[in-house]
């Protein structure tokens, strides 16, 4: 049996129940609409596009790839390096995988390949000197040869290869070519024993010898190319141009 006197008071929690259930839906649907249509709208999302990686690719490549994923490119500068060739992207920004609006711009970092340096003049300057004049620019000293040179100082270098302002890679050698000065009948064998053979070599011709015969010996006291016998004994006079032999250290072969 219906209570007359609860009644208005059911129908008015029903109307509220049902205008607030109402007011969610709408809620909810304004919502979904919003994050569905009204934002993409707004911010373009549907547009947005994945920056593609182009590092490591040429220039060319890379500037098509970006212009068909509707990027516009802009080459932003130029670095030396050594793991690139020349005309190959370095560097890029937005950097890869960026999600980006359709005609933004993207920078890229070229490659001129690796730097090369100047070779410096090193006739007139000493044998020490030399050594720390090319050290000091990413060079080094290769082969050297020593000769007796009429009028020249002795320890001057007299010639090099390559040529003075030459542009070659980093650590490259440097050949030379030492004075030893005026020529001379005699002269005293050096002491090398226990130097290793590319130290022993040029104290040997900077002494005005000829290197002759090496020979190896097996010695694991020793570290590998050390000298451990020498056929003329040091300190003693002998003429100029004279042959002196070597006896080097080796390691054991390993079977296999």
């Amino acid at each position: 049996m219906i209570d007359l006197k609860t009644l208005p008071a059911q129908i008015f929690t029903k109307q509220h129940m049902l205008i607030f259930g109402g007011v969610l839906v709408g809620f909810f649907v304004i919502v979904w609409l919003f994050d569905l249509l009204i934002m993409p709208l707004y911010t373009k999302h549907d547009e947005a596009l994945a920056v593609p990686n182009v590092i490591a690719q040429p220039f060319e490549t890379a500037k098509d790839l970006m212009e068909m994923q509707g990027l516009k490119v802009i080459k932003q500068g130029e670095i030396h390096d050594s793991s690139l060739p020349f005309g190959y992207v370095v560097d890029q920004n937005p950097r890869p995988d960026r999600l980006v609006k359709k005609g933004r711009r993207v920078y890229l970092t070229i490659s001129v390949g690796e730097r090369e340096i100047e070779v410096p003049k090193l006739t007139d300057f000493s044998e020490r000197n030399a050594e720390e004049i090319v050290k000091s620019v990413g060079l080094r000293i290769g082969d050297r040869d020593y000769k007796y040179i009429p009028d020249e100082d002795p320890n001057k270098v007299i010639a090099q290869f390559p040529s003075p302002h030459d542009f070659v890679k980093a650590n490259t050698a440097i050949d030379i070519t030492v004075s030893l000065g005026k020529p001379v009948e005699n002269v005293i064998v050096p002491s090398v024993l226990g130097k290793n053979f590319e130290t022993a070599r040029r104290e040997i011709q900077r002494a005005g010898l000829m290197l002759g015969k090496i020979s190896y010996r097996i010695n694991t006291d020793l570290l590998p190319n050390t000298v451990i016998d020498q056929s003329l004994d040091a300190g003693v006079t002998i003429a100029y141009g004279d042959t002196i032999n070597l006896v080097i250290s080796s390691i054991p072969k390993i079977e296999r």
